[in-house]
Order: structure tokens, then sequence, then C-alpha cells
């Protein structure tokens, strides 16, 4: 009997420090939350450490120059469109780069934005529809974002067909759905014989634009679609294989003379 009621004492006091010492904690962890905000924890810079050096470097390039965009007709039927650009600097002057077939209007119909805070263009320096894009000069500089630059941040020479090898690593950041911005990882997987890239990653409608640089940070294309194609069952969205436009074809020349 002395041994049982011994037990349940020992037993007691067992229980009611695990009680105490659950408590302690849970208040502990509870205190130290306080001091954690989630505006330290939303942030460009708030990037994994299982990326090497040069993959944050490159995904930090890739958030700092992602804008949004958005582009509006001349009236209530053309509707409004909404995509991604990657703000560049060439010659101190202040650009972004998107794709062709989401400008709907003149240049006084677009919107630059980024943090809620928007810019004007000034003007369509050029406007390409065979390989997709626009290169849009701006009234100014858009804050709070780092612009890459022109020619710096490109490939050269053999760096080029580097940066387009079978299995070579992407990093791109987008506005899907305007819903951003949100980066992701690809592999280059093939060819297209229109030139254009496959990659394996995810699109989605609002990405279109978004900038594409390779696990050293170069610029080397930019989103144009996601594979769409014909199978037995009718049309197949393939929404992990996407098209990327090489930066090989643009005529950089435009802002750069």
């Amino acid at each position: 009997m002395l041994s049982f009621l011994k037990f349940v004492r020992i037993a007691f006091w067992v229980v009611l420090m695990t009680l105490l010492f659950s408590l302690g904690a849970a208040t502990s962890v509870i205190t130290y939350n306080k001091n954690i905000r989630w505006e330290d924890i939303a942030t460009d810079d708030n990037i994994s450490s299982d990326s090497t050096i040069a993959e944050r470097e490159t995904i930090n390039k890739s958030r700092n120059s992602a804008v949004k965009i958005s582009s509006m007709g001349l009236n209530f039927f053309a509707g409004s469109s909404t995509m991604t650009g990657t703000y560049f600097v060439a010659k101190e002057r202040h650009y972004v780069l998107t794709v062709h077939h989401g400008i709907l209007g003149p240049c006084f119909f677009i919107v630059v934005s980024h943090d809620d805070q928007t810019y004007s263009c000034k003007e369509y320096v050029t406007m390409d529809k065979i390989n997709d894009y626009v290169i849009i000069e701006l009234e100014g500089e858009i804050f709070n974002r780092d612009p890459i630059r022109i020619p710096q941040d490109l490939p050269r020479g053999n760096q080029w067909k580097k940066s387009y090898s079978i299995l070579n690593k992407i990093i791109y950041t987008g506005y899907p759905n305007t819903v951003g911005p949100l980066t992701l990882r690809g592999d280059v997987v093939g060819y297209n014989k229109d030139e254009y890239l496959y990659v394996f990653s995810h699109a989605y409608g609002g990405a279109s634009g978004s900038g594409v640089f390779s696990k050293q940070g170069k610029y080397i294309g930019y989103v144009v679609a996601i594979d769409v194609g014909s199978t037995d069952l009718g049309v197949d969205v393939l929404e992990n294989i996407v098209i990327v436009a090489p930066a090989l074809n643009i005529d950089w020349n435009s802002v750069l003379q």
C-alpha cells in the first residue's frame, strides 16, 4: 500500500511538472512570436538558405526587376490586359520589356506598377509583333526596384549557347493572375523551330512578359505562353511547359544607339 501511495505521489509531481513546463514553453513561444512581424518576413531578400550564393543573387535580380503592367484599349470593347515586365536601364534611361500580345492600346493607356506605386509610359521604343515583345520607355525611374543593366546583364559570346543548353536551370518572376511577384525555377527542355525555348516550369495568365534568367544571372528571354497542343481527346493545355522567347532576338540597338 505504501509503495502504491509513493508511486501516486511521484506520478502526481511528474504530471504537474510536465504541465508547468509545457505551459512555460507555450508562453515563451507566444512571447517570442510577438517580436516577429510579417513585414520582416515578406521581403524580396528573404531567400531560402538552401539556394547557392549564385542562385540567391539571380533570384534577387529576378524579383527586384519584375513589374506588373496593365494595358487598356481605346474603347470598352477592346478590354484590358495584365502582364509582367522586366525593368531595365540602358544609357541611363529607364525601360520595361514585356510581350507585344498584351498591348491593347496607346502608350498613355499603359500603367506600370509595383507596391501600389504607378509609373507612366513615355513612348513605345520598339514593337515587334513577330518576336512578341515591346520595349517601353518610362517617364523616370521606378523606386524600390533594381533594374537590370543592358548590355551588362546579357550573355556574351558562347554564354548564349550555354544559357540555352538542354536542362540548364532558369529562374523567372512574374504576376500570374495579377498575384505576385512569384518566383519559379525551371529547366530548358527543348527548342521550337520558330526560335522559341521550351522550359519545364509553370506559368499562368499574367505571367507573360516575365524575364527569364540563367543560373548565372544573365537575362536570356521572356515568357510568352504555355503550350497548347492537340490530342485525340481535343485541345490539351500543358501548364508546366512554358514557351520562352530568347533575348537573342531582341533589337537592343534601339536602346543602345
